[in-house]
């Protein structure tokens, strides 16, 4: 007698559907905008290496960030403290919005921290540039 045929494979999972776009709050639509402007103001500056590293992954961060809002996956909490922390870093109070960066280190990082180190980074190099 012949071998038994193998089994078929399984068929493959459809993929995962991707995520859809969620309407965004006024805050989240001025944190993208305004971090947008900062990040291009701050590359039109004469710049060190050590500061265009870092300039690169405040990119890097912001990018992610605004993917995060774009998509729904921050708490309303988390979009109002990022809108204080920009608002605070446009008016150069930037004790403030070193404290809500650390804040939102201290209770988000583990589901943040792609974003939240490029922050760091971007009060520090507004701090030194604007």
């Amino acid at each position: 007698p012949q071998p038994a045929a193998a089994p078929a494979p399984p068929p493959a999972p459809a993929p995962a559907p991707k995520p859809q776009p969620v309407a965004q709050s006024p805050e989240a639509v001025a944190i993208a905008e305004n971090l947008t402007a900062v990040v291009a103001h701050l590359g039109s500056l004469p710049l060190n290496g050590s500061e265009k590293r870092q300039l690169a992954e405040v990119d890097k961060s912001v990018s992610k960030l605004k993917e995060k809002m774009t998509y729904g996956a921050l708490d309303g909490d988390v979009v109002g403290s990022v809108h204080t922390l920009v608002g605070s870093m446009l008016a150069r109070d930037y004790a403030t919005a070193s404290n809500v960066q650390v804040a939102l280190v201290n209770s988000h990082w583990g589901e943040h921290k792609d974003w939240l180190k490029g922050l760091k980074f971007l009060i520090q190099l507004a701090q030194k540039k604007m």
